[in-house]
């Protein structure tokens, strides 16, 4: 075990006596403990932190969980209660700026200058700035090392049984799914799933390409479902549901789960997942130990107007890191992540225990070991790191062949990302918060989902009509009011 850098982490600074204080922490828990593994709150990870800083330091490291899928409703309502950890992240900037505007987090330039110099030297200012609300510092963006966002994967051994070469527009990947569902390649007995999707997740390399030319103005004010082109791609995937080629039961599927099982038990020719997600969260290795013979390809089918094969791609930062305003802890919280960012520390959040979890390669780069030990460890393990997004080895080179490090899915892994960039497109972000934005989330959220449902599994003839409708009455909701901001606010970001 590579030990913790003391120069980082203040142990002992104090010399700290008597009872210890708890510092609570927001962890996600994804639903995914292999079994005979410790809870979330009790892993090997929990245990490293308590003993090399929380011990030292006379803190009690207590985690709190809080489902993936419902990360931004469970914490307003602690938040709303005061009774949030005092370290909590969200990727949902519309709720960072709703706490900002409600005075709900902790102001932490003071903090940050006064206990977290290594914190802010490893971020950097220009990583920083996206935590910056008009002049003050509410929150800590998390490095994201890969900027690729998600990427479409196919059964590669499928395409070879029926002699196909991968798709590399539209129109092919259609006759692909075609050709999986008439055909069953995988031998299902009829259960085959062409295209394999999830309730509203990851379907953006799809739709996006249907997205007809725009200015620059209408791309960061428009909504999504008014772009042009928008319909003719949902329209698309109605199309595709009602010829029986994506999951019949994907509105049900609110947790995922159903695709994770028809992916790994070899039911699913295509899907698009996160980048990294088939290896980071076993996919693959499960699906062959369930199905020898199978072999996922990343593509890049989809081709827009120009040809290309947009995507959007993520910003360089991750998760917002915060201190709700409630906390007694937040020099304990700036503390504990000025010690998390010594890179001794998040090589050892990222790695585990040398010969139990990692080895290291001819090149010094740990390989995770493909081992039910290893995984019973190293599950959500980046949760755990949660002041970067990917694995980080000092090193431009070495870093990007640490997030491929698996030498049996390594070849994978960097062609994935390699999809995953190209003619990657950056969302619409603006220098302020966009006040009808934090008014209607939730709102315009919950029926954009019920839009791309609705619209998705109506009849053909019924499409255009409720499509039309739904969208007129999102406008009616809210959705004009924030366009109209989008359109004030960036035309202000332009004169500056």
């Amino acid at each position: 075990m590579v030990t913790a850098c003391s120069s980082s982490d203040g142990a002992k600074e104090s010399g700290a006596k008597g009872d210890p204080v708890t510092l609570k922490i927001e962890l996600f828990d994804r639903g995914n403990t292999p079994p005979g593994a410790p809870p979330l709150t009790e892993s090997y990870f929990v245990k490293y932190m308590q003993e090399k800083f929380g011990d030292p330091n006379n803190i009690k490291l207590q985690f709190v969980t809080v489902p993936r899928t419902e990360e931004v409703p469970k914490l307003n309502v602690l938040m709303s209660a005061n009774e949030a950890p005092d370290i909590i992240f969200t990727y949902s900037d519309p709720a960072v700026q709703n706490w900002v505007k409600q005075g709900g987090l902790t102001e932490l330039s003071d903090l940050l200058n006064q206990h977290g110099a290594n914190l802010k030297k490893y971020l950097g200012d220009k990583l920083l700035s996206y935590g910056n609300f008009d002049g003050k510092q509410y929150t800590i963006p998390a490095k994201r090392i890969i900027i690729a966002s998600s990427t479409p994967i196919i059964r590669q051994d499928w395409l070879d049984k029926l002699g196909m070469k991968p798709p590399a527009t539209t129109d092919e990947f259609y006759a692909v799914l075609k050709a999986f569902k008439e055909k069953d390649p995988g031998k299902t007995g009829g259960k085959v799933i062409p295209y394999g999707i999830r309730y509203n997740n990851n379907l953006d390399p799809l739709v996006r390409t249907f997205w007809k030319k725009m200015t620059e103005e209408e791309y960061y004010s428009l909504p999504d479902l008014m772009k042009p082109g928008n319909k003719e791609g949902y329209k698309f995937l109605n199309k595709l549901y009602n010829e029986g080629l994506i999951s019949p039961d994907f509105a049900l599927d609110k947790d995922g789960k159903k695709f994770q099982a028809d992916l790994v038990n070899g039911l699913i020719g295509f899907a698009i997942t996160n980048t990294n997600e088939p290896v980071y969260q076993s996919y693959y290795s499960t699906l062959q130990k369930n199905v020898p013979s199978a072999t996922l390809l990343p593509v890049d089918p989809f081709t827009n107007y120009e040809g290309k094969h947009v995507k959007q791609i993520y910003h360089p930062l991750s998760a917002h890191l915060m201190i709700p305003k409630a906390s007694k802890r937040s020099v304990e919280a700036i503390k504990f992540l000025n010690w998390m960012s010594d890179y001794k520390v998040i090589f050892d959040l990222q790695n585990g225990t040398e010969g139990v979890t990692y080895k290291k390669g001819d090149d010094g780069i740990p390989v995770i070991l493909d081992s039910d030990d290893a995984k019973k460890v190293m599950y959500n393990y980046l949760d755990y790191s949660m002041l970067i997004n990917g694995k980080d080895m000092g090193d431009q080179e070495k870093t990007l062949k640490a997030n491929a490090a698996d030498p049996k899915y390594k070849d994978f892994t960097m062609n994935s990302i390699k999809v995953g960039d190209q003619d990657g497109q950056l969302p619409a972000r603006f220098d302020r918060p966009i006040e009808a934005q934090i008014k209607y989330n939730q709102t315009l959220g919950d029926k954009a989902i019920e839009i791309f449902v609705k619209t998705v599994t109506a009849k053909p003839a019924d499409f255009d009509k409720l499509y039309d409708d739904m969208v007129a009455d999102y406008m009616k909701t809210g959705g004009k009011e924030v366009m109209d901001e989008q359109k004030k606010v960036y035309q202000e970001m332009k004169k500056k």
